[in-house]
């Protein structure tokens, strides 16, 4: 009676049901072919999905599932090297702002990927470079930059080595992350991210494409060489085009040739086989004639 009016002892209400729900829930998601919250994938139980999307994990080195580290690969990993200013940490926390606020931080952000674009663009050219606005302690201030050749990575990795940025150590790496549209929430850049700055996918900071398109235009300004492999690269692309295209026309060529040929036998095989040439009207009367003779004859025998 006592626990009845304390509610002592009482289960938490609707817990073995919420339970149950909870577990029918996940099993229907799995037929149906779900992957789980935010695109993570719950049938690889050995290796880490979210390592594996973006090249890093909340539970680092204690996560219970393998960071499979590639040995080549042609995106860096540059974590926590983008200095996150006070207006810019309000922003990614949704706190209040005003237009002032939000251009000091969009300022220090394009003079930070202009300068960081065009250093490592020293290494090899590059193809894409973002700067993440995360806060969680495994992705704030991480930079990815992806080179068009591994090469290009392999000797940035090895120039950046024990070099500094804004006083830190540049913590260089590679890291699996091939698509950043991939990566990237998707809730985030379409509508709204429920999980805030503290997301486990990358909340891509925004940069105007007429900065893009500067940093770009400067890098081959300062690397024309860069154009000669671009070129080399569509040139060889074109050659491979073409030699696909001759393949498909060579073989075109030799189907017809073989359906020809294949016609040709059959029409000789047909020719061996035709019919007779015409009987004149003489011709079949004798012909009649001698069939009605040997049936006549044949009625005699019998």
């Amino acid at each position: 009676r006592l626990a009845r009016r304390t509610g002592a002892g009482r289960a938490a209400p609707g817990g073995p049901r919420l339970l149950l729900r909870g577990r029918l829930w996940a099993r229907r998601r799995s037929a149906m072919g779900d992957k789980g919250g935010f695109g993570t994938s719950e049938e690889d139980r050995v290796n880490c999905p979210f390592y594996f999307k973006i090249g890093a994990c909340r539970n680092g080195d204690q996560c219970n599932r393998l960071h499979n580290r590639p040995t080549m690969s042609q995106t860096l990993l540059l974590s926590h090297m983008y200095p996150n200013t006070p207006e810019s940490l309000a922003l990614a926390n949704d706190e209040p702002w005003d237009d002032d606020m939000y251009d000091r931080a969009q300022q220090h952000l394009e003079a930070f990927y202009v300068e960081v674009f065009l250093e490592l663009a020293n290494y090899g050219e590059i193809e894409d470079l973002v700067v993440v606005d995360n806060l969680c302690d495994h992705m704030i201030g991480n930079v990815y930059v992806k080179y068009y050749h591994e090469e290009d990575a392999e000797r940035a990795l090895m120039k950046l080595t024990g070099r500094f940025y804004s006083g830190k150590l540049i913590q260089a790496e590679y890291t699996t992350v091939s698509d950043f549209r991939e990566a990237r929430c998707r809730a985030f850049h379409e509508t709204r991210c429920n999980r805030g700055a503290y997301c486990n996918f990358m909340h891509i900071k925004h940069i105007p494409r007429a900065i893009k398109r500067r940093v770009v235009r400067e890098m081959y300004d300062d690397h024309p060489e860069y154009l000669g492999q671009t070129s080399s690269r569509r040139r060889d692309k074109d050659k491979e085009k073409d030699k696909d295209k001759d393949r498909k026309r060579r073989s075109r060529s030799r189907s017809r040739r073989r359906d020809k040929k294949e016609k040709g036998e059959k029409d000789r095989d047909r020719g061996d086989e035709a019919p007779p040439a015409r009987q004149t009207s003489e011709e079949r009367r004798a012909m009649i004639a001698s069939w009605n003779a040997d049936r006549e004859g044949g009625g005699a025998i019998s």
